[in-house]
């Protein structure tokens, strides 16, 4: 049976440092440790880390360490609200496979007080326990998210979930950027914890994977997949990233927690990265 790849982390002040592994009974601490030069890069970074406050969901980051050495990740930390955080981090194989290593970490009080930046972007959702997010979500600066929420939502089922970004006067975003690449990215995360999923536009499938699959059938990939060069060359004119829509499946009954991921600015590059969350309960 397969097992997903495990995470070993380790926190110094606000320095994390990630271990990652394949469960391994005959290894010591019964863990073979994966090296750096197994994985290959997807939306331009080597893993992509989700971190989520447990069980209140109630704080999400989403995050992208640095490969240290042979193996092992670093990452320092921004400031983020003190407890226990499941942690989710997508690695890419050579041969193209896909895995989410998967470990937990403790925040303590007062470890960092520096914001997100770069690629990194966090939210501070109400708790799960207090509040049945809707389809609107307000944003710390003055945005909108809306999601076109199914009156239903059945397991087992495909969709095509939409969602749009809209400007303080509630109109469509019209400076919006491609945010690692991809004009949103999306987790959907089940919140007993027994479901995770980070996905995009275009499928769950990682960038490598396609593109190793593509070049294998004798084709090639667009620069941006999930982007026309059309919509690549007359952003960020007109809004033509204000809406993304997300393939996927629920994969059980019970409750989830939606996370979307746009980016805009008026200038490329030092955009905002907008986190919108949303609650599904799912037949």
């Amino acid at each position: 049976m397969f097992h997903n790849a495990q995470l070993r982390p380790t926190l110094s002040g606000n320095q994390l440092t990630l271990l990652v592994g394949d469960p391994d009974p005959e290894a010591d601490n019964g863990l073979h440790l994966i090296r750096n030069s197994e994985l290959l890069s997807d939306h331009g970074h080597l893993m992509h880390l989700y971190a989520i406050r447990w069980p209140q969901m109630d704080a999400v980051f989403h995050l992208h360490p640095t490969p240290t050495g042979k193996r092992g990740f670093t990452e320092a930390l921004p400031s983020m609200p003190p407890g226990v955080y499941h942690l989710y981090a997508d690695v890419v194989f050579l041969n193209g496979f896909p895995d989410t290593a998967t470990g937990a970490l403790t925040i303590p009080p007062g470890m960092s007080s520096a914001p997100v930046s770069g690629d990194d972007a966090g939210a501070a959702p109400p708790a799960i326990s207090t509040s049945q997010l809707g389809p609107v979500y307000k944003l710390p600066d003055g945005y909108t998210m809306t999601w076109d929420r199914p009156a239903t939502l059945t397991a087992n089922t495909g969709y095509d979930l939409t969602f749009h970004l809209l400007d303080p006067n509630g109109k469509p975003a019209t400076d919006m950027q491609p945010y690692l690449g991809m004009p949103g990215h999306a987790a959907f995360v089940k919140t007993d914890g027994s479901a995770f999923a980070h996905t995009h536009p275009d499928g769950s499938a990682a960038m490598p994977a396609v593109m190793l699959a593509n070049e294998s059938a004798g084709g090639s990939m667009p620069e941006m997949p999930g982007m026309s060069s059309v919509e690549m060359g007359s952003m960020p004119s007109e809004p033509i990233f204000s809406t993304v829509a997300f393939p996927y499946g629920f994969p059980s009954p019970g409750r989830y927690r939606i996370f979307i991921q746009m980016k805009h600015g008026a200038t490329i590059g030092n955009g905002v990265v907008e986190t919108g969350v949303f609650d599904a309960v799912v037949e």
